[in-house]
């Protein structure tokens, strides 16, 4: 499987968050339609829960095993230094988009060790 794009979504033509990027680069392996995206325009610019980087929600929010979850932030927080969206900013040091690319590849890496994506649970409402 070729490695999704999360960047080519990402403030492009469709203007999505980062969030929106994160999930729109799997929305096909998913079966995640458009109402789905809509509801995570709520998760971009620190606004996800506990300010976490909305690129980070996104990516965590595909997989239902917490140890999954809790691999992919130990793996963000190596690359950005924190998990909160105001944080990294304020840092400077890593982009909104490296966070972006960060999340989704961490999303590819999993799929690549057999781990199965599922429909986030915001999507079910």
């Amino acid at each position: 499987m070729k490695r999704p794009d999360a960047l080519e979504h990402f403030h492009g033509k469709s203007r999505y968050n980062c969030a929106q990027a994160v999930l729109k680069a799997y929305a096909p392996l998913v079966g995640l339609e458009d109402i789905c995206l809509e509801r995570f325009s709520h998760f971009g610019s620190g606004k996800a829960p506990e300010g976490e980087c909305g690129a980070l929600f996104a990516a965590k929010s595909v997989f239902q095993d917490s140890a999954v979850k809790q691999e992919i932030e130990n793996e963000f927080i190596r690359a950005a230094g924190n998990k909160k969206c105001r944080d990294i900013r304020k840092g400077k040091t890593f982009t909104c988009g490296q966070c972006v690319q960060t999340a989704a590849d961490a999303v590819f890496l999993r799929l690549g060790n057999g781990h199965v994506l599922q429909r986030p649970t915001e999507c079910n409402h």
